[in-house]
Formats: C-alpha cells, structure tokens, sequence
C-alpha cells in the first residue's frame, strides 16, 4: 500500500511539472511573437516617416526660397503691329509655388516705334514639380514713344500708359538653379480714357 502511494505521488507531480513547463514555454512564445511584431511595427513606421520627410525634402529642393532672376525674350502684338519684346525680372521666391518680383521691358518696332514698361511681377507654380503649368500677372507703367501705332497713337492713348498682362505657360526645371519657361497671354493699354489690346508670347531663363 505504501508503494502504491508512493507511485501516485510521483506521477501526479512529474505531471504537475510538465504541465507548468508548457504553460511557461507558451507564455515565452506569446511574449516573443509580441515583441517581434512591436518591433517589425516600429520599425515600418519609422521607415514610412523617413521615406516621407525625403520626397519633403526633395521637394522643397525643386524651388526652394530664394532671390530669383527672370529674363524673357518674346513678341507681342498689338491690331496688325508686331514688336519684339525684352523682359528682366527680379524677385523673390516666397516658396514653391509662388513668385513676388518686379520687372522692366522693351518692346520695339523700330527706332522710332517702342515702349518701355516698369512692372510688378507676380507669378505662381501650380504644381511643386520639375514641369509645372504657370500663372502670372504684370501690372505698372507703359511709357511710349513718338510713333508706337500707327504712327499716331499718342493720339489715341496718352504717352504715359497703364499695362495689364495675364498670362499662363509652363516652367520646366533643367538645372539644380535654372528653369526654362514657355508663357503667352493677353495685355491691356490705357490711358483711363481709352484701350488698346494686345497679346504676347514669350520664352524665358529663370534663375
């Protein structure tokens, strides 16, 4: 009898044993599977917040804050009269997007058939991208010569002139600091009294 007893007692603790042994070794894959997958979450987010701060980062690189310099070569047309027309910006680009400058223009037919502008300069990126359509409008002074149309329009307009240019195009960046640019749009002369109707295109360097 007392073997027997001793029997039961050794297999109802070698069972208490096995049965505490699997419930720790499920607790330490439970705790491992945990910390694996905190671990593997961490890790992808941190990854995702590194990828996204570099395509900021590379955006804010296409057209970061800075002094800008805008030059444009072009034609404009006003009725039947064409001129060639020279343009200098200078600014500052505020951000990607947008352009805050002011400019001084040319527009010549001959020695004796021209104008001078002195304009304010505004202009916006829609897109932060290296190919990006544009919006720009120039608003200031005309200032013409003796013969600019017609051969009489200081009978029609007077010398010192209000313009109003609204234009659109696309700027294309080739360079870490040039773009190049394709614009055209419609103009506006007047002396508060009466108007003249233009429009222009133009291709331009932007620094």
């Amino acid at each position: 009898m007392k073997n027997l007893l001793l029997t039961i007692a050794l297999f109802a603790g070698i069972a208490t044993y096995a049965a505490d042994t699997k419930s720790t070794e499920a607790a330490t894959i439970v705790t491992a599977t945990t910390e694996a997958s905190k671990e593997t979450t961490s890790t992808s987010a941190a990854a995702t917040d590194a990828s996204s701060f570099g395509e900021d980062a590379e955006e804010q690189e296409l057209w970061p804050a800075r002094i800008s310099s805008i030059t444009e070569i072009g034609a404009s047309f006003m009725y039947d009269k064409r001129f060639v027309n020279v343009y200098q910006a200078l600014g500052k680009r505020v951000n990607p997007y947008l352009f805050i400058g002011g400019g001084i223009g040319v527009q010549v037919k001959n020695s004796s058939t021209y104008q001078f502008q002195l304009l304010a300069d505004v202009r916006v990126n829609a897109l932060n991208k290296r190919v990006s359509p544009i919006f720009f409008t120039q608003f200031g002074l005309n200032k013409v010569g003796p013969e600019t149309l017609y051969n009489n329009e200081q009978k029609f307009l007077g010398s010192n002139q209000f313009n109003l240019n609204l234009g659109t195009g696309i700027l294309v960046k080739a360079l870490p600091n040039a773009a190049f640019t394709l614009n055209g749009g419609y103009s506006l002369f007047t002396d508060f009294n009466k108007s003249i109707n233009g429009a222009f295109v133009k291709v331009g360097y932007v620094f």
